[in-house]
């Protein structure tokens, strides 16, 4: 996507992780999908575009549905509210079992969203 006047940069850093009920039997590096930055009009266009890179670069598939249905991932402030950071994606990803089979697998992507700004170096 070329980028224009009305586009953001979009820095998406991803943490993966097991679902809680399979987490003892299969493990995944956490690091697996590298910091992307992505250049969009909105939110939800650079999110579209998350889906196509993730899916067409790691393995890891994110369904229209699983994008929909995305949870939000907030942190504590020192004030006591909370703050939105991004959002909890479920992904799918296959693993090779004890018997050489591969067997699919739902995965939690924890993805950080930082807006990034270029500098006033004047």
């Amino acid at each position: 996507m070329k980028e224009g006047a009305n586009m953001n940069a979009y820095q998406f850093e991803t943490t993966c992780t097991m679902k809680e009920y399979n987490h003892k039997k299969w493990w995944i590096d956490s690091k697996l999908i590298r910091n992307i930055v992505i250049h969009a009009e909105n939110m939800q266009a650079a999110l579209k575009e998350y889906q196509t890179i993730v899916n067409d670069n790691y393995g890891i598939s994110i369904s229209n549905n699983a994008l929909r249905n995305k949870s939000p991932m907030y942190i504590d402030l020192k004030t006591g509210e909370t703050k939105q950071i991004g959002y909890v994606i479920t992904g799918k990803t296959d693993f090779n079992d004890d018997y050489r089979r591969w067997v699919t697998q739902y995965i939690d992507l924890w993805v950080t969203v930082n807006i990034l700004h270029e500098a006033d170096f004047n």
